[in-house]
């Protein structure tokens, strides 16, 4: 089973950070802003919006937790795609979380790459679940 639609919350004022972060190290797979149905919903995907980034009012504690937990992880068609998604986002000031490699750990056959942005430090991810290398 795929995920229809998911997201993640941040900090109303670092909401456009976030958007233009993941344009900037996803749109070589075809992810971009969609919609943007009232100023703090932004809907993003290839061919519609499957994932959406909510700004809310907090305070620097609570943002700083919420971020913390926050993980999402992006399905890749290729290994090259997840080398460049990692080579875009340190590019783009992210941390590195974990290098383009297998995780055999998880299941044979993944090979992902690991950040945290540089606006909110949300764990993005870029995996394949088949790689055969």
């Amino acid at each position: 089973m795929k995920i229809d639609h998911g997201g993640i919350v941040v900090p109303t004022e670092k909401l456009d950070g976030v958007v233009n972060f993941l344009i900037a190290t996803l749109g070589h797979m075809g992810f971009k802003e969609i919609m943007r149905p009232i100023p703090t919903a932004v809907g993003m995907g290839d061919t519609g919006p499957y994932f959406w980034v909510q700004g809310c009012a907090m305070d620097d504690v609570t943002a700083k937790e919420i971020s913390k937990r926050q993980h999402t992880a992006f399905t890749a068609e290729t290994v090259e795609q997840v080398q460049q998604f990692h080579e875009a986002a340190l590019k783009a000031g992210a941390t590195d979380n974990g290098a383009p490699g297998p995780r055999n750990h998880y299941h044979p056959g993944y090979y992902g790459a690991f950040v945290r942005d540089p606006v909110c430090g949300i764990n993005f991810e870029v995996v394949i679940h088949d790689h055969q290398g």
